[in-house]
């Protein structure tokens, strides 16, 4: 064990002088991606069975995956030659013919019948499923082509070629069978049986058809703003079809395979098929992706797949396509792509740290669906994978570039993405009931290097957004309560000054994006219900947002209002920092407003600050203690600031700034 953790100590060390260290630092190089593999190789060694000859994945239907991924990662170093903890030769000699041995079926078995093909345990005595046939072949492709490096026998190479062979040429693989619209898995099957076979037929024909199937069903396979639809054969308004960061990303990633596909012969888009291609890459940067390198992450599978560690692996593979895919899209959103990898690489690699040496499962606390030790070891395969093949394309030698400012808008749900090298965030005015969250108001708030600020999600009053409730304290309107339901007649929230958009409706046709750059972007939208009227309007820019809150009452009711600013952590707090420079901690007993000149809110790892910028009369400042839920599951303590308190006003407004904090 001594050397177990000196190899770790090592590793890290080495990933703290290469892997850039700030959105200014330098690129990352092959260097830096080898760190990266080498820190999470130290700590899956631990799972090396040396009797059995393959890791242990802790359960879960994981090994076959977890160890096609360590092929890889031994593979790519092999083939360039490196010396770390990741190049292991003996051990890609064993991986490559038990996952042509084990898991390896020629008679269909459970789940996604067919046959050949792979289960996801390493007996074959298990399910099967196209991710587990594509995953094990994408590993198996990288053993194949370092195959002189690593010394693999002949008997090894050749059952290799035609497990993957007979695999991609059955019918389960062919066109025109296609699982939802998830063309990706068919692309890097039909890629790997040309490089192991030789042949690009299937690489020229299938994919070509599966490609321009996908870009021809364009209107099913999305919505206005070019939003992800996760199930393109149910209804609009089903709740996975709110979209899915993580699938789409996932779809996204036969970039990977587009210019292998060019080089073999494949025709390539036409024009219009083409645009709309690079219409979706840009609001897939722009609206999934932060500067802080994790997914703006909604998902219509809600807590089966939010913030899951294992499906970040996968997304990733999006950003390497994107990157290395020069006839797709324009050579600054490759670039941006590029930096988007590399910070995701480093927020894993931080993340890890923190949690022992592999992330947990789960990110950011959330726990309303439990997943297993074997669902963080996947996590750290996939990266550690995804590290590999970022050398594999070549990326170490390409440039990155800290993309500015940039913005996302769906204009039939309301959703506003918003990503700056100072914050990220997210509107969602309709979620289809996929989540809890969602609203007029900010979802959710973190600082520039992905640290929650404010709150990961929530509800009132562990949300942003303006609460309204009557003398018994009961809620009778709230700005972040989400629409459940699509409708093209109304569109619930509207851009108002943006580059892109800003005319933009529910109805709005698709195959064009509302993304890109943005220095001052301007959203509103009202809900309103029988005691009144709430309108909620933004302002981005790339330091600060400004929301302004206009509360009209209707009928005869007295009524409070409270204007929410959320935390995150038990130990987390909000300081008043008072026009005389004396800060004062905000409790449960009211200050008055005119007495304060901004607010400190620390939750706990980031924070932000709260200058108010309207007074009304009689407002005070308070403090909310929201339980835990299930999309805040580290709930801390909310700024409350009440501008009407058990009055029959009509109409009071309130106009904060919210300044994140970085460092």
């Amino acid at each position: 064990m001594p050397s177990l953790r000196h190899a770790a100590a090592a590793a890290l060390a080495a990933l703290a002088l290469v892997a850039p260290a700030t959105a200014a630092a330098q690129n990352y190089d092959d260097t830096a991606y080898f760190a990266t593999a080498d820190t999470l190789q130290v700590q899956l060694d631990k799972l090396w069975n040396e009797r059995k000859g393959y890791y242990e994945g802790g359960g879960g239907g994981v090994e076959p995956m977890i160890n096609s991924l360590m092929l890889l990662g031994h593979s790519v170093a092999a083939m360039e030659g490196h010396t770390g903890p990741s190049r292991n030769d003996e051990r890609a000699r064993q991986l490559a013919l038990e996952l042509v041995k084990g898991p390896y079926v020629t008679s269909p078995a459970l789940g996604q019948s067919h046959a050949p093909g792979w289960t996801n345990s390493m007996n074959g005595k298990g399910f099967q499923h196209l991710v587990f046939d594509a995953e094990v072949v994408d590993g198996l492709v990288y053993a194949y082509r370092a195959r002189e490096a690593l010394q693999l026998p002949e008997s090894t190479v050749t059952a290799i070629r035609n497990a993957i062979s007979r695999t991609a040429r059955g019918s389960f693989w062919r066109y025109p069978t296609i699982r939802l619209n998830q063309i990706n898995w068919y692309s890097l099957m039909y890629a790997a049986d040309a490089t192991v076979t030789g042949d690009p037929a299937l690489l020229k024909r299938d994919f070509a058809a599966q490609l321009n199937r996908f870009v021809r069903e364009a209107k099913t396979n999305f919505g206005a703003g070019m939003r992800f639809h996760y199930l393109p054969h149910e209804r609009l308004n089903h709740p996975a079809n709110v979209d899915s960061a993580e699938y789409a990303n996932i779809v996204l990633s036969f970039t990977r395979f587009y210019d292998q596909a060019r080089r073999a012969g494949m025709a390539p888009l036409d024009m219009n098929k083409k645009r709309v291609v690079a219409e979706w890459i840009e609001r897939a940067i722009a609206g999934y992706w932060t500067h802080g390198g994790y997914m703006n992450w909604d998902s219509g599978l809600g807590f089966d797949r939010w913030h899951q560690s294992k499906k970040l692996g996968l997304t990733q593979q999006a950003l390497i396509g994107i990157a290395s895919a020069p006839s797709l899209s324009d050579a600054r959103w490759q670039r941006y792509a590029k930096y988007m990898l590399d910070q995701s690489l480093g927020f894993y690699t931080r993340t890890a740290e923190r949690d022992g040496g592999i992330a947990d499962a789960l990110f950011f606390k959330v726990h309303a669906v439990p997943q297993g030790v074997g669902s963080a070891r996947l996590g750290a395969a996939r990266v550690l994978a995804n590290a590999a093949r970022a050398v594999d394309a070549g990326l170490g030698s390409k440039p990155s570039v800290e993309p500015p400012a940039l913005y996302a808008f769906d204009p039939d749900i309301g959703r506003l993405a918003v990503t700056t090298p100072a914050y990220n965030t997210a509107i969602v005015a309709v979620n289809q009931k996929a989540f809890p969250y969602g609203g007029l108001d900010l979802a959710r708030l973190f600082n520039g290097t992905q640290e929650v600020a404010a709150n990961i999600g929530g509800t009132p009053p562990a949300s942003f957004g303006a609460l309204i409730r009557d003398v018994t304290g009961r809620r009778v309107l709230a700005s972040q309560v989400a629409r459940s339901a699509v409708d093209k007649n109304v569109t619930p929230l509207r851009l108002i000054k943006a580059p892109s958009g800003a005319g933009a409706s529910a109805a709005s046709a698709v195959g064009t994006s509302f993304a890109g750059a943005f220095t001052d972007l301007r959203a509103t939208g009202t809900i309103s219900g029988s005691n009144g009227t709430l309108r909620v309007t933004h302002q981005f820019t790339p330091r600060f947002i400004q929301t302004r809150w206009d509360v009209a009452r209707r009928g005869t009711r007295a009524l409070s209002a409270d204007i929410l600013f959320p935390s995150t952590g038990r130990e987390a707090t909000v300081v008043a920092v008072l026009k005389n420079g004396t800060q004062v901690r905000v409790t449960d007993q009211r200050i008055a407003l005119d007495r304060i000149s901004r607010f400190e809110v620390t939750s706990d790892r980031s924070g932000y600050t709260v200058t108010p910028l309207t007074r009304p009369a009689g407002a005070a400042a308070h403090l909310m203690r929201p339980a835990r839920q299930s999309s805040a599951p580290d709930a801390g303590p909310t700024l409350a600031v009440q501008i009407a308190r058990n009055q029959r006003f009509s109409r009071v407004a309130f106009t904060a700034r919210i300044t994140p904090r970085n460092g």
